[in-house]
């Protein structure tokens, strides 16, 4: 039976796609294969990150084929890739992870991969940093292994090394080597080489295979032209543009990348924004920045930018208008600004303790007013009705919780207008650790008074999500996309995302019209897909 969502071609394909920026690369002397250790990125929402996405395994570890480049297999793990080394005579790769956790800890794993069936050992008993790994011979391999804490003598400089001996490596268990056997001679620690080697060596091993490779990942928005273009927004990129037969027609290069799409009513250009990060780059040390910016669709050419002096977000209406608003770290730090439809500045004004609710092709700007701090009360969706000499009206129209008070924090998730009188969103339940299980939702409701007309209970949380009238999707962490009846709210279909049998994981998405779902993933590429509301 042919599945309702169909990938018709993927955008931004290339070879290593899947472990994201490389950290560290080994060759097995013997076969030839590549594995490769790297770094996908966090899953934040909204795309500032005030409410991170908990229990994302943002390292790769890969295997690749030594000839077509292609992904045999793809290990997830919660700690960097420091070092690797393959068996002298066995199928097995000894992988080092782990870093320090930035207050107590130095936690990671050591991992014995097989490189033929893809299984995965993690082999000490408890959590320890393995900075450096090293095969002796068939039986011994020598550990380097950070301190338990951070208040072990010279736990940043240095490290204990020993010598783990056993006949047969290919039998060893989980957690069967225990903390006796990690003990041994301080050593001053090794440090892992960084990225540029890594990347360097993937950029020549795939030129060589007449496969180009580039940074990219997290395409964290995407939208599509009525001429059959799409854009996308991603890390390597403030704004690309492919055409209609899939070629990238041009990129504004930026390691940090855009963050939201805002197409302009005269479909002519496109505002996005970047937040950039410090970082030490060839020629000196780069201060963070922020800068807001329209983009020719055309070329790719700016017409305009402006550093709003603190991070932002972006939500639009159906009429064109562009709120600019200030985002986490910086809430009440700066003024909102409203971008009339011929880009023009309407209306510029300070509204403290709100965020903006990101809900697509809305009839008026919402937003979520956060309670007093110190006080009890509730969050409120409220709705911008107009702004008066710099002096905002805003109504509330219903509390953020649908059902009564609670103990928790609801996060709004990304939302969808349905209609002239109904709002679909996704929510997040949280508590003082984190997001709790089973504790995500997509739901109706009406503007009017946000009573929910259906509630949707997800295992994982919502990443995007968009609707086009009939069907409202959702796309989720785990790697799904669900069809919901917009009417009802009952399921349609799910479909988890492959490429090349490998998954991936949804990170944006629109529906510019029935039949056709564009999603961009968190490994860079963009999927541009068919889609039916067949059961």
């Amino acid at each position: 039976m042919t599945h309702p969502l169909r990938i018709r071609r993927v955008l931004g394909d290339r070879p290593f796609a899947e472990i994201g920026d490389p950290a560290v690369v080994a060759v097995d002397p013997r076969r030839g294969d590549l594995v490769v250790g790297g770094d996908i990125g966090s899953i934040r929402w909204p795309p500032l990150g005030t409410a991170a996405i908990d229990g994302w395994p943002r390292y790769r570890i890969g295997v690749f084929d030594a000839g077509d480049l292609r992904c045999r297999h793809l290990h997830h793990s919660y700690w960097p890739v420091n070092a690797v080394a393959f068996h002298p005579s066995l199928p097995l790769a000894a992988v080092g992870t782990g870093r320090y956790d930035g207050s107590w800890d130095f936690e990671g794993e050591l991992l014995l991969v097989d490189l033929e069936s893809g299984a995965v050992t993690s082999a000490l008993a408890e959590r320890r940093e393995v900075p450096a790994v090293e095969w002796l011979d068939g039986r011994r391999l020598k550990l380097m292994v950070s301190p338990e804490d951070r208040d072990s003598d010279r736990a940043f400089t240095h490290a204990h090394e020993t010598v783990i001996e056993r006949e047969d490596w290919s039998a060893v268990g989980d957690r069967t080597i225990g903390l006796r056997e990690l003990a041994g001679p301080r050593v001053r620690r090794v440090r892992p080489p960084g990225a540029e080697p890594a990347r360097d060596f993937l950029r020549d091993r795939a030129a060589a295979a007449a496969t180009p490779w580039d940074l990219r990942r997290q395409v964290r928005a995407v939208e599509a032209l009525d001429d059959g273009r799409v854009l996308a927004a991603l890390e390597g990129a403030r704004l690309e543009c492919h055409l209609p037969s899939g070629e990238l027609h041009w990129a504004v290069a930026d390691l940090d990348g855009g963050r939201q799409i805002h197409v302009c009513a005269d479909r002519r250009s496109a505002w996005v924004h970047v937040r950039h990060t410090g970082r030490v780059t060839a020629s000196g040390w780069r201060r963070a920045g922020n800068v807001v910016q329209r983009i020719a669709l055309d070329s790719g050419r700016s017409l305009e930018e402006f550093d709003p002096g603190h991070a932002v977000t972006f939500t639009a209406d159906r009429g064109g208008r562009l709120v600019v608003r200030e985002a986490w770290p910086a809430p009440g730090q700066g003024q909102t600004v409203i971008l009339a439809p011929d880009n023009t500045e309407a209306a510029r004004f300070t509204l403290p303790n709100h965020d903006v609710f990101a809900v697509r092709r809305g009839s008026r700007p919402l937003f979520v007013q956060r309670p007093e701090p110190g006080t009890s009360e509730r969050q409120w969706v409220v709705a911008l009705e107009q702004v008066t000499d710099g002096t905002p009206s805003v109504r509330r129209l219903f509390p953020l919780d649908w059902d009564g008070d609670r103990t928790m924090h609801v996060f709004a998730g990304p939302g969808t207008q349905v209609g002239d009188d109904s709002l679909v969103h996704a929510a997040t339940l949280h508590d003082h650790r984190g997001l709790l299980p089973h504790n995500a939702f997509v739901l109706r409701r009406r503007l009017a008074d946000g009573a929910p007309q259906w509630v949707h209970g997800c295992d994982e949380p919502v990443t995007a999500l968009d609707g086009d009238g009939r069907t409202v999707y959702a796309a989720h962490r785990s790697g799904s996309i669900v069809a919901i009846d917009a009417g009802n709210g009952r399921p349609r279909w799910e479909r988890v995302l492959h490429v090349s049998g490998r998954p991936v994981v949804p990170l944006s998405l629109t529906a510019p019209h029935a039949g056709r779902l564009l999603v961009g993933t968190v490994d860079g590429r963009i999927l541009d897909c068919e889609t039916s509301t067949g059961r």
